[in-house]
């Protein structure tokens, strides 16, 4: 392969045009005297440090390790596909559901792929799990039976604990029967997450849609300036974020999602 073909110089250039970026503004943001380094990596003439490859990454938008799998595919006996490949899910037909049931799978299914089971993830599923399967459960008497008795078993043991989670794993196992139903109880998903707000189309109806915070405005408003002051939340922006049941973990990854997406809808109004 000639070295004006390579994979990563090929990836890099054709992402930098859909952003509607110059070699100079690229280097730029890379703190780069011009872009004349970024050049000669689209023609494969140099190939960037694996650190300053995470940094263009971060200027593309794109994954890193998708972008160090290129730069690496081509050595003799590279395992780096291997070692960088997304990990599988820890719930894959649940996983399945969501894409399945997505209005805006592509997008979506690169934010779940970046672990086991992300924070988006558990958002969703919990949006969904409180906005459409629990209600469906409770008042559809053709819904899963298996199901229907754990939950009623849950409630009854949240009386006297109401921090008590619902286990996905009740869903995972009965994927078999819960899919199907599920699918046939609303019409499609879809987050916008600069603001974690999630749009569930119950059906083909335009009106027959509810629009839920996955947090509440005065907590979403906290995340954005704290994003846009390039600040760490407030410990009590995080308190609020594990109590809902997610990990510190997860309360940074929904962070760092939510200001790439500003970033991008920022640059869009710009641009237009």
């Amino acid at each position: 392969m000639s070295a004006a073909h390579t994979p990563l110089g090929q990836r890099v250039k054709d992402r930098r045009r859909e952003l509607g970026l110059t070699l100079a503004q690229v280097g730029e943001r890379l703190g780069l005297a011009n872009g004349n380094f970024i050049g000669m990596i689209e023609r494969g003439e140099r190939m960037p440090s694996d650190a300053k490859l995470l940094e263009l990454a971060a200027v593309l938008e794109l994954d890193e390790r998708a972008l160090l799998t290129l730069k690496y595919a081509a050595s003799p006996g590279s395992a780096v596909g291997d070692l960088l490949a997304p990990p599988p899910p820890e719930l894959p037909r649940l996983r399945r559901f969501l894409l399945g049931s997505c209005a805006s799978p592509r997008p979506m299914t690169r934010e779940l792929e970046r672990g086991e089971r992300t924070a988006i993830e558990r958002v969703i599923w919990q949006g969904l799990l409180e906005y459409v399967v629990l209600p469906e459960l409770a008042r559809d008497r053709h819904a899963p039976k298996r199901l229907r008795d754990r939950i009623d078993r849950w409630t009854r043991r949240r009386r006297t604990d109401p921090t008590l989670p619902i286990d996905p794993w009740w869903f995972e196992e009965e994927a078999e029967v819960f899919v199907p139903w599920a699918r046939s109880r609303f019409r499609s998903w879809d987050l916008d997450l600069p603001t974690l707000t999630l749009k569930i189309c119950h059906s083909a109806s335009a009106t027959d849609v509810s629009t839920v915070p996955l947090v509440d405005r005065e907590l979403r408003e906290r995340m954005i300036r704290a994003v846009e002051a390039n600040q760490a939340p407030a410990a009590s922006l995080e308190d609020v974020l594990i109590a809902e049941g997610l990990l510190e973990e997860d309360v940074d990854e929904l962070l760092a999602l939510v200001a790439i997406k500003k970033r991008r809808a920022d640059r869009s109004r710009i641009q237009a």
